[in-house]
């Protein structure tokens, strides 16, 4: 079993590698080889991988059988469906899923699956309707594919919709055919159960930092967290206590345990009946389910209760399994349920932190003693989960063991049972229900104080970017050897393979060399520009939200992913959203030494001077000037935007932030000499209130690249000016169809290198092609 839920897996991820998703007659020469040779013993693991590539095959096409139609996005379609999640309410827009079962558009009406992720803002007269989970809809919307950023060390949202089976997404319109058809009790009955719970929970509980995990802990839902409390969580190594996971349905299901069998143990009449182990089996696997039910059956939870159901099963048939056994049935039947799970981080961190328990605490002596009983474990995941955490979020907590030694036991065994007991008393008392539950916010408060100062302490975090697969490898091979039983000799040796982990260095820049990354901000701008020994960031994107801006999600990301310590300096050319929204956060992430920009006082309690025409500086044989603006001209707002040009050798890259045709022409008087560029991003994204002509011709440029979000609302960048581009035979490159555009400048060549795209680079069958 073991041997061949392996090789299944194997199959699946071999898949995962495909630019292109095969052709699903594929399957059925697959399925024909791998059912001939599963007869042949030394064979089988190869008919494994076979069939796990089959079915990964057939389910990714099931998932994609359905998608949104080119010539219907962004138009108003009239859809029908339920609403499949809990709504989620923030900032006056409520977000939710929805599974939509029937589209029109122009009297024609189409079949459609797959889930659709909508928000709608509400007007006064639409606020009357009101959105529950299960309730049949019909609603007018717009609607566009999926399409995420696509950026280094960033997160792969397209792989997540594929996932969760997520379609296409978009926003309803407020109209009067929007209307609620049917809802009944058999619709979505669990998340009309936990949505309930929630209304419950909110209604009695005070709102405080530390009331949203509540929720969290009891019904899996983590809207409302902000990203500051998830960063404590990621700095102290203790962000898996804040999911509904195998650890907390392993201490519940333990309680369930005991108290049943202790119960049963005491009334010979029902031990006579049924043993008290058997009965507290039972208890303890209903008990898993419920919790798992409130969770939604999340991936980390479809794991814990399939290897709990083994032992339980195993436990009352009176026979004995090996834990791997029960790992690896788990295994095989969490990609049954749905193989594409290989592609979230949460099946990565769930299978390999369970894996390294057995590994790390089997096949030793019995185990004595405080240490072998809570500290090994705890010793075990800190040391093995350090490879995957530097893969995966390019961070390793230092302090995860003591912050996990105090957390673990605390949230355990008072603040999740506690949790439970307060939302089952809720069902019959809010009163008595709610304190309980105010109870639990108030240890966990007392606990989250501790963390945060955990937190917050200097080395309470490790940041390191692991620069390929094959140190990845490495490192898990050293970890496999250091966690080897103590009899072993050559342990040490394990550490040796560890050292190119913490030793690889980042590539960077040579001397006379200069990296333009534009990276992917949606509709924004943010570029980072790397010389051998110095960063300079110009523009931070958007923010969107008050938990979510491109800073955060995509500037700080790529930022790790390149080893950067520091910022040399911060450009923000102008005080729009799109370009200084997430500056806060890269300021709150990292040291800079230098802030430029021509509005120093949009940037709070930040030392910025302005960016004025005729500075110039040079970096590791870089030049750099800033072109515009003139002292004059700081109170034009997108026509005030600092311009930068880059210079190395006789190659040329010019930033212009915002700027319109008032700049371009002052530019052109002023600067002319200075404007020749091989690279131009583009002024204001291509809007047809840029590109001047004359600015044009007198860049240059071989290159121009504009900064843009997918089928943004503005429809930038605008015709006229792409023909202007064309008219000049200017190559284009935009970073909605392209993700981030790398160019690897160097001095000594002869011209411009080609680009590097990310979404071509990275690009899987689940990406969009722009």
């Amino acid at each position: 079993m073991r041997l061949f839920a392996l090789a299944f897996f194997a199959g699946v991820l071999i898949l995962q590698n495909f630019s292109t998703l095969p052709v699903i007659q594929w399957i059925w020469i697959i399925v024909g080889i791998g059912i001939v040779i599963i007869f042949i013993p030394y064979l089988r693991p190869l008919a494994g991988c076979a069939l796990g590539f089959a079915w990964c095959l057939w389910f990714a096409h099931m998932q994609m059988s359905w998608t949104l139609p080119d010539n219907l996005e962004g138009k108003s379609i009239l859809v029908t469906g339920f609403v499949a999640s809990i709504p989620d309410t923030s900032q006056r827009i409520t977000s939710f899923m929805f599974s939509i079962k029937k589209l029109h558009f122009e009297n024609n009406t189409q079949s459609a699956r797959g889930l659709l992720r909508l928000s709608w803002r509400q007007n006064e007269n639409e606020k009357k309707k009101v959105l529950r989970v299960g309730g049949q809809w019909q609603l007018m919307v717009r609607l566009k594919k999926i399409h995420g950023q696509m950026n280094p060390g960033g997160f792969d949202y397209e792989a997540w919709a594929l996932h969760e089976g997520v379609r296409a997404k978009g926003y309803i319109i407020n109209q009067d055919q929007n209307k609620l058809i049917d809802s009944h009790w058999y619709y979505y009955p669990l998340a009309r159960i936990r949505e309930f719970l929630k209304e419950r929970i909110e209604k009695n509980l005070p709102l405080s930092n530390t009331s949203p995990w509540i929720i969290a802990l009891t019904l899996g839902e983590r809207h409302g967290i902000d990203s500051e409390n998830w960063e404590i969580l990621r700095n102290t190594g203790t962000n898996h206590l804040m999911a509904i996971a195998g650890l907390h349905i392993g201490f519940m299901s333990g309680f369930a345990y005991a108290v049943v069998a202790w119960f049963w143990r005491r009334r010979p009449y029902l031990a006579l009946k049924f043993p008290a182990q058997h009965a507290g089996a039972v208890a303890s696997l209903c008990m898993a389910l419920i919790y798992s039910a409130l969770a939604g059956f999340s991936l980390p939870t479809q794991r814990a209760c399939i290897m709990l159901t083994v032992f339980l099963v195993i436990l009352l048939l009176q026979r004995k399994i090996m834990a791997w056994q029960a790992w690896s049935i788990a295994l095989l039947l969490v990609l049954l349920v749905n193989p594409l799970s290989v592609v979230t981080e949460s099946f990565w961190l769930s299978f390999g932190a369970v894996a390294l328990i057995i590994y790390g605490v089997s096949g030793r002596l019995s185990p004595k003693g405080i240490w072998w009983k809570w500290g090994r474990i705890q010793w075990v995941i800190a040391l093995g989960l350090i490879p995957f955490s530097f893969w995966l979020f390019q961070q390793c907590s230092i302090i995860s063991f003591l912050a996990n030694s105090i957390a673990i036991p605390w949230v355990g065994f008072l603040v999740v049972p506690l949790c439970l007991i307060g939302t089952f008393l809720l069902i019959f008392s809010g009163k008595i229900g709610g304190l309980v539950l105010i109870v639990a916010d108030k240890i966990l408060s007392l606990l989250w104080t501790i963390l945060t100062w955990c937190a917050h302490l200097p080395w309470a975090s490790w940041y390191h970017a692991i620069p390929n697969y094959w140190i990845l490898i490495i490192a898990c091979l050293g970890v496999i050897i250091l966690l080897l039983p103590i009899g072993f000799s050559g342990k040490w040796l394990g550490g040796i393979w560890l050292l190119p982990l913490v030793c690889s260095p980042v590539q960077t820049p040579k001397l006379g060399e200069v990296w333009l990354t534009l990276l992917d901000v949606g509709q924004g701008l943010s570029a980072v520009i790397q010389t051998q020994k110095h960063i300079l960031i110009f523009d931070t994107g958007a923010k969107l939200s008050a938990n979510y801006d491109m800073g955060e999600s995509v500037v700080i990301p790529f930022l790790r992913s390149i080893g950067a310590e520091k910022i040399d300096m911060l450009v923000v050319s102008h005080g729009d959203n799109d370009h200084i929204g997430g500056a806060p956060a890269i300021l709150k992430r990292f040291p800079v030494n230098i802030v430029k920009t021509s509005v120093p006082k949009k940037l709070v309690n930040v030392h910025s001077s302005y960016c004025l025409q005729g500075e110039t500086w040079e970096w590791d044989q870089v030049n750099f000037k800033f072109l515009y603006p003139s002292p004059e001209h700081l109170d034009l707002g997108n026509d005030s935007s600092c311009v930068l040009r880059i210079s190395v050798g006789n190659k040329h890259i010019l930033l212009t932030g915002d700027i319109e045709k008032f700049s371009e022409k002052y530019l052109v008087k002023t600067e002319a000499l200075h404007l020749p560029a091989d690279i131009l991003v583009a002024p204001h994204h291509g809007s047809k209130t840029s590109a001047e002509m004359s600015f044009l011709e007198a860049v240059k440029a071989q290159y121009v690249l504009f900064p843009i979000g997918y089928r943004n609302r503005y429809h930038f960048p605008h015709p006229s000016v792409v023909a202007k581009y064309d008219a000049l035979n200017v190559k284009k490159f935009d970073t909605a169809q392209a993700g981030a555009i790398q160019f690897l400048v160097n001095k000594s060549d002869e011209a411009i290198p080609q680009p590097i795209l990310y979404r071509s680079q990275q690009h899987h069958f689940w990406n969009s092609n722009g």
